[in-house]
C-alpha cells in the first residue's frame, strides 16, 4: 500500500480531519472495517445515516518521495457523476459498519488510458463517508466526514 505525503493528504481533508487514501490495482475488491469509538466505547449508531460517495479526478506532478507520493489533483474533465459505495455489516450498538470497494465501484474500464501501465498519472477517486447524527435533546444535528483518496493503477496484466 502506498504512502502519500501529508500535502497530498491535506489537499483532500484538510490539517485535522481523517482520511482513508491507499492504492489500489485496477479490477481490486477491497473493503475498510470502521468502528467509531469515544474514550474506547462504541459510538451508538442508531438513527444515524451513513452514506459514501467517490468521483473521479485528475492527478498530476506525481513524484514518489522520502514522504510518501507527492501529486496534485483536480476535477476530471468531463466531471463524471459521483458513485455510491456500498456501506455493509453495520452493527449500530458497537458503532461498526464495513466501506466496500468492488470493481463496479470504479466505473473505469480496461482500455483507460490512464491504467497504462506507462501511464505517469494513475487514475484517482476522491471522495467522503458522511456519518448524519440526528439531532437529540439538546444537541443539534451534526455529521462526521470521512475523507477518502483513492489512485487505481494497472497491475501490468489488463491493459
Amino acid at each position: 500500500m502506498a504512502l502519500f505525503s501529508k500535502n497530498t493528504i491535506t489537499q483532500v481533508s484538510g490539517f485535522n480531519n481523517q482520511c482513508i487514501a491507499g492504492e489500489l490495482v485496477y479490477n481490486q475488491n477491497d473493503f475498510w472495517n470502521i468502528q467509531l469509538t469515544t474514550d474506547g466505547l462504541p459510538i451508538d449508531l442508531t438513527s444515524v445515516t451513513i452514506d459514501a460517495q467517490i468521483i473521479r479526478r485528475e492527478v498530476y506532478n506525481l513524484v514518489d518521495t522520502r514522504s510518501g507520493l507527492s501529486f496534485d489533483i483536480k476535477d476530471y474533465d468531463p466531471e463524471p457523476p459521483a458513485v455510491s459505495m456500498p456501506i455493509v455489516n453495520r452493527d449500530d450498538a458497537l458503532g461498526y459498519f464495513t466501506l466496500v470497494i468492488d470493481e463496479d465501484t470504479w466505473n473505469v474500464i480496461s482500455s483507460d488510458p490512464e491504467l497504462n501501465i506507462a501511464a505517469e498519472n494513475p487514475v484517482a477517486f476522491s471522495g467522503r463517508i458522511k456519518i448524519s447524527f440526528p439531532s437529540d435533546g439538546t444537541n443539534p444535528a451534526q455529521d462526521k466526514i470521512i475523507f477518502l483518496l483513492f489512485l487505481v493503477r494497472s497491475d501490468g496484466v489488463v491493459n
